[in-house]
């Protein structure tokens, strides 16, 4: 199978990037979370287009109302690729109900024998009989006789039976197999037993077979590929102290003693104390090496190679990502290893969440992709960020990504719905129900053009490094005794990412289980690895290394190959003591582990520089990545500092080059202005914070052109231009009408005398559960599907919500989900509920209340209480303003005019849609003009220069998710990004309205408004806390341009 791009790298560049299509473009994470209207999937498909989107995944989330799986959802897949396929789109599939993947919602795991299993080793006989019902789970496996010395290191173990006793002074320790019980989240079922070949067929059956049979005729076509997500074995756990007497998880499966014994000769079961705790005298465990190694292998083999052999055979690609990449210790205790996993898929992919910067995570996987020549890799990204992640965010978030490989972006997440609990399902929906939607080609463009370029040819990488993971397993121990070594292996291999990546050396890593597929034994100076060719190779601090690799390494430097050990090298080989990699280092090159001394040993093979143009220092936080296709090359740059300086600085490009500037904003291109300096090409640029450049580079003995970039101003140089501060009082106006939360009410069941005081809406829902006998509601819930809609009304919740106003308000909308569930009644008179469309969402409705009059009333909403049913906020709409108190708040005059601020302040609280500041400046005389919203320019310390902090510590003088400029009604421009500045043009004399509209977010409406203090992780449980981190008081987050703008001459 070719890869995604091999067609479009035969058609000609230019082309290409002034127009992607749709294989470069965003393709989300579509939230399959209700019931599936076929009408309404199509309607949101042209959204996603309009939205500047190459496609969508179709993902079953919390909500899904349609059977899974079943012919009717099936029926509404192929609908949706017909779509796809009519509009030039891409149809890409998903093969789970939630996640993680493997038991297809439940449906495979109904049968006991694929469930997820584990070891319980533990201190404690089990006097239960093993539960026959659940594949005998409980089953004794083995007992031992532990005895432990002063430090907690074993210094002695055997086997024993059941009910033999330990000798003196030792404990006994037993070995079950545990079966997974059943649980909410897999639909009253359980997670798969992902070590186990047979479970893993059976979910293929189940699932990929299904969409084979309804859109296989599409596969690799309008259907490029389907993504898996999270799959993982049961998660180990390492005691906490040597000497405590608690239990210990480890992944298991029925017949892992016979392969254990089958691949070692061994018996897994008789060493296994030699797996929890450390030997004496500071040695390395053989058998706890192989542990790791054979349940990684077990696991990659069942899970990555039986479904990525399917795809391969169906021509459509196998993509997704495993759970918990990021650093040594989470890939150990959930798979193993990443990189082994990534041999079977034909697109490797990612998870960024939260406006993370894990290097690790996406360096993995760029690298199995280039060594596989799978021509990309897919990220999962954006997601968890909350509502109000602004386009700065989205860019920078993207960017760094982008430099490290990634070219199918996979934003989480678009809901089909925001009904019920879905909602709370880790916002924002980056679709329809956001005020800024139809900005979002900002975006969308920007990344095709990035992909466009960054798929062509091959990647251009001249080092590559050991990967340390299995050095990790062996000192995976109890806590106590190897947090020194653990350490030690997670800093030194995070540090040699940043010390590389951000000295602007490009290096791949070598997973050494895949190396004998990859790599011949090494017969000359390029270190070849699969499809990739190195200079030199870095081996990091170690505590073992492979033969097979030690091999490789040793025929690569005997043939004149560069091998580089930089710091501690491994006193195992096979992690049996050795000093096999000692006698290589000797031979080798052997540097201390320090930024200076690594940067220094392969500065020779440096293909990029950038220095700052006022003193010379290099650059410490950009990215870069280059493509060579044929004689070009292609070279993208970004700055991973979200907040901070801006910078003059000089790029440096090994060879003689014509460079062109390729603007991804507008898919143009010009050539650059530049200088050839001893075997260098030089060219000028500013480099703002999460800003870029992309540039192609084409053989030349000149470079031609003119200077490139947006300018630096200094504050000085800003204050001698500017021609006038839009400050004031400015008259504004709203593209939806205001908003009163209503999620505080008093309640009762009918029948009850009295009333409950007011309580927080979700609160309230689940004490009602708890009256009636129902299970409560939050993240994990039993999907709709699996037990059907309940028309069983279980009683009458009673809400009463009371409202205080200022002044009339004429024809307020009031807006609720599920209103035919519902009486409504003001000031005790029934209002009957006439659908008048929705607000935000379509699962939110609204009807007109009649004229209400100064003074406070009383909203009663009666609702008939189902098990299936949703009791969720409800919201006063209308021409009014609000003023928030405490943990109330009262109607006001309506919203006319505002100052530069936060207008949350100024009557606008929980208001979540756009805002148009209308300024009125007079020009005394005809001119060309900037107009430029103030910016931070101070330099942020490194702890500050993150997407967590860059939400609190704002870079751009508004918050809210960007400017767009109007002047005199025309289009002057997006501020979105640093400097956050447009050209207005020759501006004529004479009076001038510039209208700047401030896109919102839902953050204040259907945010978590009761969370405390802000958390990085904007999931359902941030709606639902409890102590210091829940407040009745409401929590909004600021929103406004906050501080005046101005005109500059150019």
């Amino acid at each position: 199978m070719e890869t995604l791009y091999a067609a479009d790298n035969r058609k000609k560049f230019d082309a290409v990037f002034a127009s992607p299509g749709a294989l470069y473009r965003d393709t989300p994470f579509w939230a399959w979370n209700c019931d599936l209207d076929p009408e309404e999937l199509k309607r949101q498909i042209r959204v996603f287009k309009e939205m500047g989107m190459g496609g969508f995944h179709m993902h079953a989330r919390t909500g899904l109302g349609t059977p899974y799986l079943s012919p009717e959802f099936m029926e509404r897949v192929k609908e949706c690729v017909s779509t796809a396929k009519e509009l030039d789109m891409l149809a890409w599939l998903y093969d789970e109900d939630r996640w993680p993947s493997g038991a297809a919602g439940g449906l495979v795991t109904r049968d006991p024998k694929f469930r997820a299993r584990h070891l319980l080793f533990t201190p404690e006989k089990r006097e239960a009989a093993p539960d026959a019902a659940n594949d005998n789970s409980g089953r004794f496996l083995a007992a031992y006789s532990v005895k432990l010395d002063a430090s907690g290191a074993l210094e002695s173990y055997r086997r024993l039976g059941e009910d033999d006793e330990p000798e003196a002074g030792a404990g006994k320790f037993y070995a079950y197999l545990i079966v997974a019980e059943p649980h909410p989240w897999f639909n009253d079922q359980t997670y798969v037993d992902t070590l186990n070949p047979k479970a893993i067929e059976k979910f293929v059956d189940v699932t990929y077979e299904a969409y084979f049979k309804a859109v296989g005729g599409e596969f690799d076509r309008t259907v490029p590929a389907i993504f898996t997500d999270e799959p993982q074995f049961t998660r180990k756990s390492a005691l906490k102290f040597a000497q405590e007497k608690r239990d210990a998880v480890f992944p298991f499966t029925d017949d892992l003693p016979e392969t254990y014994r089958e691949a070692y000769g061994a018996d897994l079961l008789d060493t296994f104390p030699e797996v929890i705790w450390e030997l004496p005298d500071g040695k390395y465990s053989l058998a706890r090496y192989r542990y790791h190694d054979h349940v990684s292998e077990r696991f990659a083999s069942a899970f990555a190679d039986t479904i990525g052999s399917w795809c391969e055979k169906h021509d459509i690609r196998f993509s997704g990502h495993m759970m918990e990449e990021g650093s040594l210790e989470s890939q150990t205790c959930a798979l193993g290893e990443a990189m082994r996993s990534y041999r079977s898929f034909q697109l490797p992919g990612i998870d960024m969440l939260c406006d993370a910067y894990e290097f690790s995570t996406a360096k993995q996987a760029q690298s199995a992709s280039r060594q596989f020549g799978r021509g990309g890799v897919l990220s999962e990204l954006n997601g968890v960020t909350d509502w109000d992640f602004d386009f700065k965010g989205h860019k920078g978030h993207g960017d760094w990504q982008a430099a490290l490989g990634v070219t199918v972006r996979v934003p989480h997440l678009s809901w089909l719905s925001m009904g019920g609990e879905a909602k709370r399902d880790y916002p924002a929906s980056i679709s329809y129900q956001s005020p800024w939607y139809k900005k979002y080609p900002i975006i969308a463009d920007h990344f095709a053009r990035v992909n466009a370029a960054m798929t062509r040819g091959r990647a251009r990488v001249r080092v590559a490094v050991v990967h340390p993971v299995e050095s990790y397993w062996l000192a995976y121990g109890p806590q106590d005794m190897t947090a020194g070594k653990r350490e030690m292996l997670h800093e030194t291999f995070e540090s040699l990412i940043h010390w590389l990546l951000h000295g602007l050396v490009d290096f791949d890593f070598v997973a050494e289980s895949l190396l004998p597929e990859l790599s011949p034994v090494q017969l000359g100076k390029t270190f070849i690895v699969g499809e990739m060719g190195y200079d030199v190779v870095i081996v990091p601090p170690t505590l073992t290394l492979r033969g097979s690799t030690l091999e490789r390494l040793e025929k690569f430097q005997a043939a004149g190959g560069r091998v580089i050990f930089a710091g501690d090298v491994a006193v195992c080989c096979d992690a049996v003591e050795s000093d096999r990699a000692k006698k290589l280092a000797e031979k080798s090159e052997t540097i201390p582990f320090t930024r200076n001394a690594v940067l220094t040993a392969v500065n020779n093979l440096r293909d990029v520089a950038v220095i700052r143009s006022a003193d010379g220092y290099p650059m410490d936080k950009l990215l870069y990545q280059m493509r060579e296709e044929g004689a070009d090359r292609y070279l993208f740059l970004v700055n991973t500092e979200r907040l901070g300086l801006a910078r003059d600085v000089i790029v440096k490009v090994r060879g003689s080059w014509q460079v062109e500037y390729l603007d991804t904003m507008t898919g143009e291109s010009k050539p650059v202005a530049g200088r050839q300096e001893n075997g260098w090409t030089l060219f000028d640029y500013a480099i703002y914070p999460h800003g870029h450049l992309l540039v192609k580079l084409t053989p030349s003995d000149e470079c031609k052109g003119e200077r490139i970039g947006t300018p630096l101003l200094t504050d000085a140089q800003a204050e001698a231009a500017t021609e006038a501060h839009l400050s004031g009082t400015i008259p504004v106006s709203l593209d939806e009408p205001n908003v009163l939360l209503l999620d505080r009410p008093k309640w009762r069941m009918a029948g009850d005398a009295e009333w409950q005081p007011a309580e927080e809406i979700l609160r309230l829902d689940n004490k009602v559960r708890a009256r009636l006998g129902q299970r409560e509601r939050g993240g994990h819930i039993v999907q709709p599907w699996v037990y059907g809609k309940s028309t069983e009304v279980l009683g009458t919740l009673e809400l009463a919500y009371t409202i205080e106003t200022l002044i009339d308000v004429e024809s307020p909308l009031f807006a609720m989900e599920e209103p035919d569930n519902a009486e409504l009644f003001l000031d005790g008179v029934k209002v009957p509920f006439e659908d008048n469309g929705y607000w935000t969402d379509r699962s939110l409705r609204t009807g007109f209340l009649p004229k209400l009059t100064a003074g406070t009333h009383e909203l009663v909403v009666k609702i008939a209480y189902t098990r299936s049913g949703n009791v969720e906020r409800c919201f006063l709409l209308g021409d009014f303003g609000v003023e928030l108190r405490g943990d109330t708040a009262r109607i006001v005059e309506p919203v006319r005019e505002l100052v530069w601020g936060d207008v949350t302040r100024q009557g606008l609280p929980f208001y979540g849609g756009n805002i148009t500041y209308h300024c009125k400046f007079m020009q005394y005389e005809a001119e060309k003009l900037l107009l430029r919203i103030p910016s931070r320019v101070t330099s942020m310390p490194d702890s500050l220069n993150n997407g967590v902090a860059a939400r609190e510590v704002p870079l751009g003088g508004y918050r809210g998710v960007l400017v767009s400029a109007a002047l005199d009604g025309k289009p002057a421009g997006e501020l979105a990004f640093a400097p956050y500045q447009s050209e207005l043009g020759e501006v004529a004399k004479g009076e001038h309205t510039l209208d700047l509209t401030l896109y919102g977010s839902r953050v204040n409406s259907a945010g978590s408004v009761h969370l405390t203090f802000r958390i990085r992780w904007a999931g359902p449980g941030a709606w639902r806390t409890e102590g210091d981190m829940f407040s009745y008081d409401y929590q909004v987050q600021p929103f406004g341009i906050t501080a005046a703008p101005r005109l500059l001459k150019k």
